[in-house]
C-alpha cells in the first residue's frame, strides 16, 4: 500500500517539472491591459518631460502579471539635480549678497540724515548757529497750547525745530504752565531757559503801574483796574463782596457784620502804588492789596510815645481797647472829612468826643444832644461818591445803610481805602473838647481852611466864616 502512495507522489513532482533549454525563450503572452499601461507610462514620461526611457518588467507573482515603471538613467537624473540645486544655491548666495548691500547702504544712508537731524536738534536744543542775539516780542494767551507756542516761537525765530522743541517739552514735562502775556524773549536761549522764562510771570512786559490815591472806594478802584485792562471792573466788585479771601486773611475772616456792608474789602485795599499785568487773574490782584494791609497794620513795627518797644499799629488799636475793623472804619471817615494831614487828627478827637456820647444818648458833658449821630456828608450817598453818581431812578430818593445823619455811632464799615496817615489819626486822636468842625472850601490861590467847635452856636458862626452859611 505504501508502495502505490510513494508511487503517486513521485508522479505528481514530475508533472510540475518544467525545463528550460539554454536557447530556448519564454515568450510572455501579449495583454491588452499591459499594452495600455505601457503606452499609458510612456505618454506620462513626455508629460513629464524627462525623456528617460522606460523597461517592462514581468513580475510573477501569485500566477498574475503587472507591470512598473523606474527611470531608466538614475545617474543623469541626481546629476541634473545636482546641478540644478548648486544653480539655485548659487543664485540665492547672490541674492543674499545683494540684499546686504542694499540693506547696509539703506541703514548708512539713514544713519547719516538721523545724525544730521539730531546734530541740527541738538544745536538748537543748546541755542548754537541762532541768529545773531536780539529781543523778539511774544505774546502768550490762556487758550494757548503747547503746540500754538510752539508755532509761533518757531514763526518768530526763536527756535529753528518745533519737533525737537515739542520732543525736548515732552520729555521734561514742560508742555503746560506757560503763562499768558507779553515776553521779550531773547533769540539765544537754550531750550531749558526758554521755557523756565515763558513759566514766569516775573519776565512779562506787559506790566501797568497803578497808583491808587487815599480815599478811594472799592467802585473807583474796579473802574481804574478795569481802565488799564487789568480785569474786569464788574468781576472786581463781586470779589470784593465774597468770602473767597476769608481763609488765607484772618483779619478779613473776623470782621463781624460781614453781611451789612456794602462791599467786604472796603477799608483793606491799601492805597499804593502797585504793578500788574494786563488780563491778571483778579484773585491775584486782591491779593496785593490786602498783603500791603497786612504789612502795614499787622506786621510793620514803629517806636511809639507811650509803648516802652516798638509796635505794630494793631497792636496799639487793642491797647485803646478798639478793633481794627472800628479804627479803619473811623480813619475812612477822617480820610473823607479831612483838608490835609493835621486836620485828620483834629478830627479824630472830634468824631472820638462825639462816639464817647453814645452811652449817655448822644448828650455830652455841655449839655448838648444829638451827639450820637456823627453827621458826616461823606456818609449820605455810599457806595456812590456823590448824588450825581446815584442812578437816576432812584437819586432823589436814595438813603445809604451808612449814613451817620440817619444811625448812630460809625457805620457798618469803611466808606473807602484810608491811608497809613488816616489810619495813624485814628489811633492817635488830638485831645481837645471839640464836638464840630467845618471847612472853607479851596481854591487855585488858598488851601480849605478847617474850623472847630465846642459848642453848636460857635459851629453856625464858624460856618459863616467858612462861606458856608449866608
Amino acid at each position: 500500500m505504501s508502495d502505490e502512495i510513494e508511487k503517486k507522489r513521485q508522479q505528481k513532482v514530475a508533472n510540475f517539472k518544467i525545463n528550460f533549454d539554454e536557447n530556448e525563450v519564454f515568450d510572455l503572452p501579449q495583454n491588452e491591459d499591459i499594452t495600455s499601461s505601457s503606452q499609458s507610462s510612456e505618454s506620462e514620461g513626455a508629460v513629464f518631460g524627462d525623456n528617460s526611457e522606460l523597461e517592462n518588467v514581468t513580475d510573477i507573482s501569485s500566477g498574475e502579471e503587472s507591470l512598473k515603471e523606474y527611470p531608466s538613467d538614475r545617474r543623469s537624473v541626481r546629476k541634473r539635480h545636482r546641478l540644478a540645486n548648486k544653480r539655485r544655491r548659487k543664485k540665492a548666495k547672490s541674492n543674499k549678497i545683494v540684499f546686504r548691500v542694499v540693506w547696509i547702504t539703506m541703514v548708512i544712508l539713514v544713519s547719516i540724515l538721523f545724525g544730521e537731524y539730531l546734530m541740527i536738534g541738538i544745536n538748537d536744543l543748546l541755542a548754537v548757529g541762532r541768529e545773531e542775539e536780539k529781543s523778539v516780542s511774544v505774546t502768550i494767551s490762556e487758550s494757548d497750547n503747547i503746540d500754538k507756542i510752539t508755532d509761533m516761537l518757531y514763526d518768530k525765530g526763536i527756535i529753528k525745530n518745533k519737533l525737537f522743541f515739542k520732543l525736548y517739552a515732552v520729555v521734561t514735562k514742560s508742555t503746560s504752565g506757560f503763562t499768558r502775556g507779553t515776553f521779550d524773549v531773547s533769540t539765544n536761549k537754550d531750550y531749558q531757559a526758554l521755557i523756565n522764562y515763558l513759566q514766569s510771570d516775573m519776565n512779562r512786559t506787559d506790566v501797568v503801574t497803578i497808583r491808587f490815591t487815599e480815599g478811594m472806594n472799592v467802585p473807583e478802584y474796579a473802574k481804574l483796574l478795569e481802565k488799564n485792562n487789568v480785569c474786569n471792573a464788574e468781576d472786581f466788585e463781586k470779589a470784593c463782596k465774597s468770602s473767597m479771601f476769608d481763609e488765607d486773611y484772618d483779619f478779613i475772616k473776623s470782621i463781624p457784620n460781614a453781611q451789612k456792608r456794602y462791599y467786604k474789602l472796603e477799608g483793606y485795599l491799601f492805597p499804593d502804588t502797585y504793578d500788574f499785568y494786563v488780563g491778571e487773574d483778579i484773585d491775584s490782584v486782591i491779593r496785593k492789596f490786602l498783603a500791603n494791609y497786612r504789612r502795614k497794620v499787622y506786621q510793620t513795627k514803629t517806636r511809639v510815645k507811650g509803648f516802652d518797644k516798638k509796635v505794630t499799629i494793631a497792636q496799639r488799636a487793642e491797647s485803646m481797647g478798639m478793633t481794627m475793623e472800628d479804627i479803619l472804619t473811623l480813619a475812612s471817615l477822617i480820610q473823607a472829612e479831612a483838608a490835609n494831614e493835621r486836620d485828620m487828627y483834629m478830627i479824630s478827637s472830634v468824631l472820638y468826643n462825639r462816639l464817647s456820647t453814645l452811652d449817655n444818648d448822644g448828650v455830652n458833658w455841655y449839655g448838648e444832644s444829638g451827639l450820637s449821630k456823627l453827621q458826616l456828608d461823606s456818609t449820605l450817598f455810599y457806595p456812590y461818591s456823590t448824588q450825581a453818581d446815584v442812578p437816576v431812578s432812584i437819586r432823589n430818593t436814595y438813603v445809604s445803610d451808612y449814613s451817620t445823619y440817619d444811625y448812630d455811632g460809625l457805620p457798618a464799615g469803611p466808606i473807602c481805602n484810608p491811608s497809613l496817615a488816616a489810619i495813624e489819626a485814628a489811633v492817635s486822636p488830638n485831645d481837645t473838647n471839640y464836638f464840630y468842625f467845618c471847612h472853607k472850601a479851596a481854591t487855585d490861590d488858598e488851601e480849605a481852611v478847617a474850623y472847630y467847635a465846642v459848642t453848636y452856636n460857635e459851629h453856625i458862626n464858624n460856618q459863616y466864616a467858612a462861606g458856608l452859611l449866608s
